[in-house]
């Protein structure tokens, strides 16, 4: 590229100045990113680099179609070397290393070659390759971030992809503006099954501002919003979870996409969402976990149980908690159960008539979001399900006990027995909707149920969830007979309880 094309490419005139230049280059740069127009970056920067180097007086890399110009003045002694020569001599040295070489060798050469050429980003790149080779993390993330901060922005992504956790609230602004919304979704994604959702939280919250100037690019499904959503809840962030969900909610208005929660199933969950959303910063950490965690395992009865416990301990704590439960939540009231809630609490024909709570109730300086009208009636109409479901696990268990009292002593079951009732009650989901597209998640919990016969129970923990939202949302096809529906969902919530009841033998504490 000669240096009149290297004008032309940043679109300024000949001779402008260093800081103009370099102005020019970073608003291109934001049109041209590495992961969506590789071309074009490698251009834009090849041509940043002959401009700045004919500003600064030295010499800018020659690529192969540039003739070499002779020099009026006698030729010194020895030549200077080009860039590509200098990093030939570094890639030489590379191939020399015998392979029994210790680990350091390679990352010695990377570290000259970057003193010797800092505008090369191949030299950046043999630098971390080395480092991550030789299992040295900090520093190589050290050596993306310097790359980065010294004329090399794409660095920063790779920074992104492989620690995630090492981005600085800097770092993720300018991120933000390199990259599509589908990296950043990712992006959340991957900090998520790493545990770091205050980060995961900030990169969703990204990707949906991102969203205006993408519109190309939607946001995830529902059922992943619904769970990154719980998530959020469940560990501990819910100023990120009630912003990113007031914020979503007002993409799917802008966009008309007020139907999204329509199916059975998510507005339900929807609607549970929402009313996390609706409890104030202070409301106790332990008790919001115990909610978001009954909801993504779909059974009320361990939270109630511990919710009991916490009372014992806790007794003040847990009566602010209960009475913001009675006024800002009434489908988790109505699925806790009046006897336990307590005095005060509507009454079961009341409650399955609540209207949504409207700004007049809440007292002066309350910011807590109030509940959609729409969101109530869903409450309403699904309150039937969680109290028919809770009143069939009850006969259940009491099925369970007077026949275990008759019955004679046997040994535990063994987690092969653990796994089989698993398996056996995995079907019976599977089985309520035998469509071609069922069979992958299907497939993919037959998987997770041996991970867990084997002792793998980290990837229990992590994939549970997005697998029973896969089963959630193939078991949604209901019938029309209202009456063939609620028997086929009690069928398969009673399922659902009992395959996580034979996990939780399996691997009790990832679930």
């Amino acid at each position: 590229m000669t240096l009149e094309e290297a004008w032309g490419e940043l679109g300024v005139e000949a001779g402008t100045a260093p800081d103009l230049a370099r102005r020019a280059y970073l608003r291109l740069l934001k049109t041209r990113k590495p992961e969506v127009d590789p071309q074009g970056f490698a251009r834009l920067r090849a041509a940043y680099e002959r401009v700045k180097a004919a500003l600064e007086g030295t010499e800018a890399p020659r690529t192969q179609s540039e003739p070499e110009t002779t020099s009026a003045q006698p030729p010194p002694p020895q030549r200077a070397q080009s860039a590509d020569q200098r990093l030939d001599v570094f890639r030489a040295r590379f191939s020399a290393l015998p392979s029994d070489a210790p680990p350091d060798a390679p990352v010695q050469i990377a570290r000259e070659a970057v003193a010797a050429l800092p505008e090369a980003a191949e030299a950046r790149h043999w630098l971390i390759k080395a480092l991550l080779a030789a299992k040295l993390e900090p520093e190589a993330t050290q050596a993306f971030r310097d790359a980065a901060n010294q004329g090399h922005p794409e660095f920063l992504v790779g920074l992104a992809q492989v620690f995630p956790r090492a981005l600085t609230e800097r770092e993720f602004q300018l991120l933000g503006t390199m990259v599509t919304p589908p990296f950043l979704w990712k992006l959340a994604d991957e900090l998520g099954t790493l545990d770091a959702w205050a980060q995961a939280g900030h990169a969703a919250l990204m990707a949906l501002a991102a969203l205006k100037d993408h519109r190309e690019d939607p946001p995830p499904q529902p059922t992943w919003i619904l769970g990154f959503l719980l998530h959020l809840h469940l560990n501990g962030q819910p100023v990120e979870a009630r912003t990113f969900q007031l914020r979503y909610a007002e993409w799917l208005k802008a966009e008309g996409l007020d139907d999204a929660f329509d199916k059975q199933d998510e507005a339900w969950l929807w609607t549970l969402v929402l009313e996390l959303g609706t409890l104030s910063d202070d409301f106790p950490v332990g008790v919001r976990r115990l909610l978001a965690h009954s909801v993504i395992n779909g059974s009320i009865e361990n939270a109630r149980e511990h919710l009991r416990a916490y009372r014992r301990h806790e007794p003040e704590r847990t009566a602010e908690a209960l009475k913001q439960l009675r006024t800002h939540c009434p489908l988790f009231s109505a699925a806790l159960g009046e006897r336990f809630i307590g005095t005060g609490t509507p009454s079961l024909a009341q409650r399955l008539h609540l209207k949504a709570p409207s700004a007049e109730t809440h007292p002066v300086g309350d910011t807590h979001p109030v509940l959609p009208a729409a969101h109530a009636a869903a409450a309403r109409k699904y309150t039937w399900y969680v109290i028919l479901g809770l009143i069939a696990l009850v006969m259940i268990a009491v099925g369970v006990e007077v026949l275990g009292e008759s019955s004679p002593a046997r040994p535990p079951p063994s987690r092969t027995e653990h796994a089989t009732s698993a398996r056996a009650e995995a079907r019976v989901l599977c089985e309520e909707t035998p469509d071609a597209e069922t069979k992958p998640p299907c497939s993919k919990l037959f998987e997770l149920i041996a991970s867990a016969e084997s002792g793998a129970c980290s990837e229990v923990s992590t994939n549970y969830l997005r697998l029973r939202i896969a089963v959630e949302e193939m078991t949604t096809r209901s019938p029309a007979d209202i009456q063939a529906a609620t028997a086929r969902r009690l069928r398969r919530n009673h399922a659902q309880t009992r395959l996580e009841t034979a996990l939780r033998e399996l691997c009790p504490k990832s679930l």
